[in-house]
């Protein structure tokens, strides 16, 4: 790394050692574009000559240290909610690249207030802030870094806490065994998905099968579960693939019917999509760590990862406070 004598970023040092500072903006760098890339922001934004691999190593070893921090520091500010608040927990996987083991499931939480909720528009909303957990591993202890978030307030507030997922078998039986008076609301435009599958098999007309998911989406929404599979149940089931389709989605109704009761969660203003953490896993996860060639070792994707969520919660004083710890 090559820095100017007389550069800022480095007033107060002597030797061969950077500013904490200077290594907090390259840490910064690295996390949120390619490490290629990286070199070329400091070079054109701080006069800062340096390479790829000097970035990643840095970065890479702060990350390490995030990872660390998470598991013996209580970092995070506690939430509290009011009377009128609602906390929301999603959470889903991202399949990322590694080099010795294909491809490899990242597991992403994101926990946020209500009242962190703001209309942009009469369809669309932007999330102020939200606290997000990530692991690559077992689902035991995703969940037990999950619970740290959610514990205390669900304690409290325990009818507060909405779960919106759409759903592998592990998160339902984590949420009814660890927070049985919660609100669970399977994703609805899941459901719908699995919906439009049966529909592509009774019409062959796009129009035609745009026109019947919009009018079971509504029916859904306004008159509930029970209304929708008296209209399926009226589809054609002539063909096998109608009857297999059909009886899948019939049984995809009863194991979730009791997360699936939208009118009910609209008229308590309640979000009943699960975007928020699938926007989540793209601004996260996928924009730094899935990038064209991308392919990372085990370790330097469990570090970036850890780096990322910190970073993206607002703790990046955190970070700062490892980097000057170290200098």
């Amino acid at each position: 790394m090559v820095v100017a004598k007389d550069n800022a970023w480095i007033e107060g040092m002597s030797g061969s050692k950077i500013s904490p500072y200077l290594s907090e903006q390259l840490v910064y760098i690295g996390q949120l574009d390619s490490y290629e890339r990286g070199s070329e922001i400091a070079a054109q934004l701080m006069g800062v000559q340096t390479n790829d691999t000097a970035i990643y190593r840095l970065t890479d070893e702060v990350g390490e240290q995030c990872k660390a921090l998470e598991e013996h520091k209580e970092y995070r500010h506690p939430i509290e909610l009011n009377e009128e608040e609602y906390l929301y927990v999603q959470c889903d996987g991202s399949m990322l690249l590694t080099r010795t083991s294909g491809w490899k499931e990242a597991k992403l939480g994101r926990v946020f207030k209500s009242s962190s909720l703001y209309e942009q528009s009469t369809d669309r909303q932007w999330l102020r802030h939200s606290e997000y957990v990530v692991h690559i591993g077992s689902h035991t202890v995703f969940e037990d870094l999950l619970s740290k978030l959610i514990d205390e307030p669900y304690r409290q507030h325990e009818r507060r806490i909405v779960f919106v997922i759409d759903g592998a078998r592990w998160q339902w039986s984590w949420i009814e065994a660890e927070y049985p008076n919660a609100i669970q609301i399977l994703d609805f435009y899941h459901v719908m998905e699995h919906i439009s599958q049966l529909i592509k098999t009774c019409f062959r007309q796009q129009k035609k099968r745009a026109e019947q998911l919009e009018y079971l989406g509504s029916l859904l929404k306004t008159q509930g579960v029970q209304a929708v599979e008296k209209q399926l149940a009226q589809l054609p089931q002539t063909t096998q693939l109608q009857r297999d389709t059909y009886h899948k989605l019939s049984t995809y109704i009863d194991n979730n019917r009791t997360r699936m009761n939208y009118p009910d969660y609209l008229a308590q203003g309640l979000l009943i999509g699960s975007g928020a953490i699938e926007s989540a896993h793209r601004t996260v996860l996928q924009r730094r760590m899935k990038l064209s060639g991308q392919r990372w070792s085990e370790q330097g994707l469990t570090n970036m990862a850890k780096l990322r969520a910190i970073n993206m919660s607002g703790y990046w004083n955190e970070v700062t406070d490892i980097i000057r710890a170290a200098a």
